[in-house]
């Protein structure tokens, strides 16, 4: 179990590195971040409602789930107080050119006005704020619970089916897919704030360290407790991070692609193409599941008096 899951903590860790390279390395167009944005939209939803949640089922019971409701509201307040997904693509030219009109600082009285919204660069407008120092703490705390929902989905791949599967396939595919945006904001921001490019990666190389910490975190936490209860909590984590999962990609995500009428076809068939790659990648999980519930049935026959 460890050597896959260091496996997928270097995977996780280089593509963040690569994430927050993006701004020096390419011309990220808002078209392409959108595009990108709207793909890990479906690979976070696809995840978590064909990997996570069935899993956590599977793992613990149907009252598991209860803990996807917390993972959501828990991710939900920390953003209202730390703000810190926010994505936009980087000025062409002008690393210190100040944030764009953003579809999250819009107005949203008016639906109408969002889709035809466009952003040329003599009418750029300066969005409030967003301190780089709140979006990293928030984005650290964030990742840590990431790197729980990686250990969770492995370690309940490994105690139901003896090996890496298609749970942990799947959260390991929707973190890898996210995170370059993660660290792509935190490094915009500091740039954008007049920060040393060297401060700037090696925050991000930090903030790239929070998934294996989490990992390593929930790890030890397992191991001090007995089989019955690290079980318990394994199934519990990763409803949980459902929940999580769930918060990204309908409060900071999908509303990336509701408000830009523009690309609209694209954008929905990217969006498609991560729940569909989510879906496909799942048949193995549902038929495990349904190998699993006359076990499961007999278990719980077995416990009544």
């Amino acid at each position: 179990m460890i050597p896959p899951l260091a496996l997928c903590c270097l995977a996780i860790v280089a593509v963040s590195l690569l994430g927050g390279l993006l701004p020096l390395l390419s011309r990220l167009t808002h078209t392409r971040l959108q595009l990108y944005l709207s793909f890990a939209a479906g690979t976070m939803l696809g995840a978590a409602f064909f990997h996570m949640m069935p899993e956590a089922v599977a793992a613990g019971s149907v009252g598991t789930l209860r803990w996807a409701v917390a993972g959501l509201t828990v991710l939900f307040l920390l953003e209202r107080f730390f703000a810190f997904h926010h994505h936009e693509a980087p000025s062409p030219g002008d690393r210190d050119a100040p944030l764009l009109d953003h579809p999250h600082t819009h107005d949203h009285g008016d639906h109408g006005d969002h889709g035809d919204h466009h952003h040329p660069a003599d009418s750029r407008v300066q969005a409030p704020t967003l301190n780089w120092t709140a979006a990293a703490i928030g984005l650290a705390v964030h990742s840590l619970i990431g790197g729980v929902a990686l250990a969770s989905a492995v370690v309940a791949d490994f105690d139901t089916r003896g090996g890496f599967g298609a749970a942990a396939a799947g959260v390991l595919l929707a973190t890898i897919v996210h995170k370059p945006a993660d660290s792509l904001t935190v490094v915009s921001l500091m740039l954008r704030a007049r920060a040393p490019q060297v401060l700037a990666h090696l925050v991000n190389f930090g903030f790239a360290l929070m998934i294996p910490i989490g990992v390593a975190l929930f790890l030890v936490g397992i191991h001090l407790l007995d089989a019955p209860t690290s079980g318990s909590l394994t199934a519990s984590a990763l409803a949980f991070s459902s929940g999580t999962f769930l918060c990204i990609a309908l409060s900071d995500l999908l509303p990336e692609l509701h408000f830009h009428s523009h690309d609209r076809t694209k954008l929905s068939i990217a969006f498609l193409l991560g729940l569909g790659l989510m879906f496909l990648s799942s048949f193995g999980e549902a038929e495990h599941s349904h190998d699993l519930g006359p076990a499961l049935d007999h278990g719980a026959h077995a416990e009544a008096p």
